[in-house]
């Protein structure tokens, strides 16, 4: 392998690779930056813990009726306007069984109606190991943003639980922590 030292000048709209393909970023959102639906919303809710009162935001989301949550956030210009993925961070309080997550987005450009279809959801089922344990989901398949995705767009996102899913058999509210979003790079700029 080469090594070079020094700075390495590269145009704004350039990107690095790794291994001849373009690399993925993620960040996480927290349920504290999400809002909840007016119409069949999750409960805002907060985890204490008994011995070291460790605080944790989350919405609670129901054994029964489909509940929603949602954010909308520009997204960065050095995102390739592709497919994205999407890592649940949840727990429950008790009780055993899997949930099933679901996510969707659509992205809007200047003048855009806001009020416009999702694109297809994707769904990833997760088993609860321990209640008030952290649990992470696998990523989700590839997740097609609606609308005509492009860098800087604003992104609508939303999250659901899917109780009517076969997989989701856990009896108590599953409690979401947040979400990871990972998407490719299509620069190496924000610009």
């Amino acid at each position: 392998p080469s090594v070079t030292s020094g700075d390495v000048n590269l145009a704004t709209g350039l990107n690095i690779q790794v291994n001849s393909a373009d690399p993925k970023r993620a960040f996480y959102i927290p349920a504290s930056a999400m809002t909840s639906a007016t119409t069949n919303g999750a409960a805002r809710g907060t985890i204490e813990t008994a011995t070291n009162k460790i605080i944790v935001p989350v919405f609670d989301f129901d054994t029964t009726t489909q509940e929603f949550v949602a954010i909308a956030i520009p997204s960065p210009h050095f995102w390739d306007a592709s497919t994205i993925t999407v890592q649940f961070i949840w727990t429950a309080a008790s009780g055993t069984g899997g949930v099933t997550w679901a996510a969707q987005g659509i992205a809007f450009s200047d003048d855009d109606a806001l009020d416009t279809a999702y694109g297809t959801e994707q769904v990833i089922a997760d088993t609860l190991i321990t209640a008030l344990d952290d649990h992470h989901t696998s990523f989700t398949p590839a997740i097609t943003i609606a609308g005509t995705p492009v860098a800087g767009d604003l992104v609508c996102l939303r999250f659901k639980r899917v109780p009517a899913d076969a997989g989701d058999t856990l009896g108590v509210d599953a409690r979401l922590i947040g979400i990871k979003l990972r998407f490719t790079v299509a620069q190496y700029d924000d610009q």
